[in-house]
C-alpha cells in the first residue's frame, strides 16, 4: 500500500511538471504582468535576440539595433509583458505592444481620398444648368484647376501610405508598438525553456521580475471601445476636433516634403491616437485608458 502511494504521487508530481512546461503555462505566469526592464530596449518589431544556452555576447548586435532604431522602452521602466509566444526555436515576450482593447487601423492598400469641397460639388451640379457658353467655360476651367488640386492631394497621401506601411518600424516608437525579447535556440526550444522560473533566469540581466504588481489582464474584445459614429480616414484636423476636442499631445515630423503628425485624443474614458499626413487622417487606433 505504501509503495503504491509512492508511485502514485511520483506521477501526480511529474504530471505537475509536464504541465508547467508549455507555452499556455509560460503564458498564463507571465501575460499581464507587471515587470521593470534592466536596460533600454529598442524601438523594433523584431526586438533583441538573447542566447541562453551560448556563451557569445549579443551586444554587438543590441548596440546595432538601438542606434538604427532608437529606444522604445527605457531602463527602470515600468511596462506590462503583453504576450508570450513559442516558435520552433525562440520564445518570443512582449513587453508594451499592442494588446486586445486596440484598433489598429491602418492598411497601405486602404482608400484614403481627399473629399470634394462644398465649391468642386456646386459647379458640378451648376455647371450642367448654365446656358451662357462663356460662364460655363469658365466654371469648367474652375473645376478643372479644384479637380487637378484634389487629385494632387491624393497622390501625396497614397505616397505617404506607403512611406508610413514600409517605415512602420521605425516609427514604433511614435506609435508605442512596444519592443520584443526573444530568447534564441538554434538548435530548437527544449523542454526545459517551457518553465517560468526557466524563462525569468534566462533574463535576469534584462528583466526584474520581482514587482508585486501585476497589470489588470488585457480587456476581451467585447470591451473594446466602440469607435464613434462617423470617424474615418481621410477627415481633417478640424472635423477630428469638431468630434475630441483639442488634442492633449502632439507630435509632428517631416517625411521627406510631407509633414506628419501624430495627435492624441482623450475622450470618455478612451485615447484616440490620429496619424495626419498634410491635415489628413491616415490612421488612427483607440484604446481604453
Amino acid at each position: 500500500m505504501r509503495q503504491h502511494t509512492v508511485v502514485f504521487i511520483l506521477l501526480v508530481c511529474s504530471s505537475a511538471h509536464l504541465c508547467a512546461q508549455s507555452e499556455e503555462a509560460l503564458r498564463e505566469y507571465f501575460e499581464g504582468r507587471t515587470v521593470v526592464v534592466k536596460q533600454d530596449l529598442p524601438a523594433s518589431k523584431t526586438g533583441i535576440d538573447v542566447y541562453p544556452d551560448s556563451a557569445s555576447t549579443t551586444t554587438a548586435d543590441y548596440n546595432r539595433r538601438i542606434k538604427q532604431f532608437g529606444v522604445a522602452i527605457p531602463r527602470n521602466q515600468s511596462v506590462p509583458l503583453t504576450s508570450v509566444r513559442v516558435r520552433d526555436k525562440s520564445i518570443e515576450l512582449q513587453l508594451g505592444g499592442s494588446v486586445a482593447g486596440e484598433t489598429n487601423d491602418v492598411s497601405p492598400a486602404a482608400s484614403v481620398a481627399v473629399e470634394k469641397t462644398p465649391r468642386e460639388r456646386s459647379l458640378e451640379r451648376d455647371i450642367e444648368r448654365e446656358t451662357d457658353p462663356e460662364r460655363q467655360t469658365r466654371m469648367q476651367q474652375e473645376l478643372d484647376a479644384l479637380r487637378k488640386q484634389r487629385q494632387k492631394e491624393d497622390a501625396r497621401l497614397k505616397a505617404a501610405l506607403a512611406q508610413l506601411s514600409t517605415g512602420s518600424e521605425d516609427r514604433s516608437r511614435i506609435t508605442g508598438s512596444g519592443s520584443r525579447i526573444n530568447l534564441v535556440f538554434p538548435s530548437g526550444v527544449p523542454s526545459r525553456a517551457l518553465n517560468p522560473d526557466y524563462v525569468r533566469a534566462a533574463l535576469r540581466s534584462w528583466i526584474d521580475f520581482t514587482t508585486p504588481e501585476r497589470a489588470s489582464p488585457p480587456p476581451v474584445a467585447s470591451d473594446e471601445p466602440a469607435l464613434p459614429s462617423g470617424l474615418r480616414k481621410g477627415m481633417t484636423e478640424t472635423e477630428l476636433e469638431h468630434m475630441f476636442g483639442d488634442p492633449v499631445k502632439r507630435e509632428s515630423e517631416t517625411q521627406g516634403d510631407l509633414r506628419v503628425e501624430v495627435l492624441t485624443f482623450k475622450r470618455d474614458g478612451s485615447t484616440l491616437e490620429a496619424t495626419m499626413v498634410e491635415g489628413v487622417l491616415v490612421r488612427f487606433r483607440q484604446w481604453s485608458d
